[in-house]
């Protein structure tokens, strides 16, 4: 949270700074191609002391600096509602209450939480229920579709849902199922 506003502070900062050093380029501009008003000559403004030629470059940069952390900003915002109503969602399929002896709930449950996750999520999640709960990160990553970046973003995503957890293993990690979910998906 504390991220966020900082970087919506930036944005901020580089949009008035923008601002400025768009205001005195094309003051300066006008200035050069309209130098003499009325007979007298135009009071120049108060220049910022760098050559025009790189405040012209500054203006896009400075434009960049703004776009960037302020779009991240509403896009983070955004996708971590997202994820807390999902969480919301398989945390009262995985409540206790919901959990009922009969087979055909729990197959319900299933289907659901499935349909929550992305397709790469899916695969990692499929893997660990082909392999009794517990995987190697190494072994998802040499499936068919899967790469090293894929099979991280996804071990991410669903760690950070609460789906699995993780231990080091040397250079790779252990992957393995939560409880709760584990009670779910392998009965």
């Amino acid at each position: 949270m504390k991220k966020r506003k900082w970087l919506l502070l930036v944005s901020i900062l580089a949009i008035i700074s923008f601002l400025t050093v768009f205001y005195f380029n094309i003051s300066e501009i006008a200035e050069q191609i309209n130098p003499i008003r009325n007979g007298t000559r135009l009071r120049q403004p108060m220049l910022i002391p760098i050559p025009i030629q790189y405040r012209l470059w500054l203006s896009p940069i400075l434009l960049v600096i703004a776009i960037i952390p302020i779009s991240y900003y509403f896009v983070s915002k955004r996708l971590e509602t997202k994820l807390e109503k999902n969480m919301e969602v398989i945390s009262r399929l995985i409540g206790k209450n919901n959990l009922k002896p009969n087979k055909g709930s729990i197959e319900i449950n299933k289907n659901a939480i499935l349909k929550l996750l992305n397709f790469n999520e899916r695969k990692v999640l499929e893997r660990l229920i082909e392999k009794k709960g517990e995987v190697l990160q190494s072994e998802i990553s040499q499936m068919e579709g899967m790469n090293k970046l894929k099979t991280h973003r996804a071990i991410k995503n669903l760690e950070l849902k609460g789906v699995i957890k993780t231990k080091s293993y040397g250079k790779t990690k252990h992957i393995i199922l939560s409880k709760d979910i584990k009670n779910i998906m392998l009965k």
